[in-house]
């Protein structure tokens, strides 16, 4: 897989963050990827897709033995730069979802954040991350949802730029993602009701249409979370 997240994407992929939309995006996602991971200190995880580290410094605070796996060697450079800065004990390796540089049954929870859907094939992907899976474990996963209004926004933005990260995207629907999930107890959830183009300095309004999509059950929502379990007897099964 190649790296397609470059340098000069790494030096500013941390501002986005920053803005009022790119705060509150990253807020609701993280609320779904909470609510399926329930990470706890002690808890060894696995961050696929690292990127610099966002996701990572956080479990991390919270007290998880975090590791994080990323594709491109300058976002890892700023990720190892945050967590030394924080005072994180934070492992990183640069190294490919689909090859993961660890053994079978290491990790409490192996989770991933607007990662996989730029992988060449996510049925490998997520086999891989399934296999370094304790019995127990779960696997939580959040992409860019299918037939949103950010999926056709992002389209459009390959479509005019040809140096676009997301011209290597691969959108899935929530029905698509869930079927590929593997494990058992699999539940996903959709969000990100609010578009691309709403006024996010507006974050009463922004939440409201958010709450009421959520209310109504809707499944085209700009980001998907998907959980599933490794269950306890695998292991008995195969001796």
């Amino acid at each position: 897989m190649p790296d397609i997240f470059d340098v000069q994407m790494a030096e500013t992929y941390d501002d986005w963050y920053k803005t009022p939309k790119g705060m509150l995006v990253d807020r609701i996602e993280k609320e779904v990827i909470y609510e399926f991971l329930k990470p706890q200190p002690g808890m060894k995880i696995l961050d696929i897709g690292c990127g610099t580290g966002n996701l990572s410094l956080e479990l991390a605070k919270l007290g998880a033995e975090v590791t994080g796996v990323d594709i491109s060697e300058a976002m890892l450079v700023k990720a190892r730069e945050k967590a030394k800065k924080e005072n994180l004990d934070i492992e990183f390796y640069c190294a490919d979802v689909h090859n993961l540089p660890f053994d079978d049954e290491t990790f409490d929870a192996v989770v991933s954040l607007s990662a996989l859907e730029f992988v060449p094939d996510l049925s490998e992907a997520l086999k891989e991350a399934y296999r370094v899976l304790k019995p127990g474990g779960r696997l939580v996963i959040g992409i860019i949802g299918g037939n949103s209004t950010w999926c056709r926004y992002y389209e459009e933005k390959a479509k005019k730029d040809s140096t676009s990260v997301f011209k290597y995207a691969h959108f899935l629907t929530l029905d698509e993602f869930l079927a590929a999930m593997p494990g058992e107890g699999v539940q996903g959830k959709a969000v990100l009701f609010v578009p691309p183009d709403f006024n996010f300095e507006n974050e009463e309004d922004a939440l409201a249409l958010e709450e009421e999509a959520q209310r109504q059950g809707r499944t085209d929502g700009g980001f998907l979370c998907a959980v599933s379990y490794k269950p306890l007897q695998k292991r008995k099964e195969q001796e």
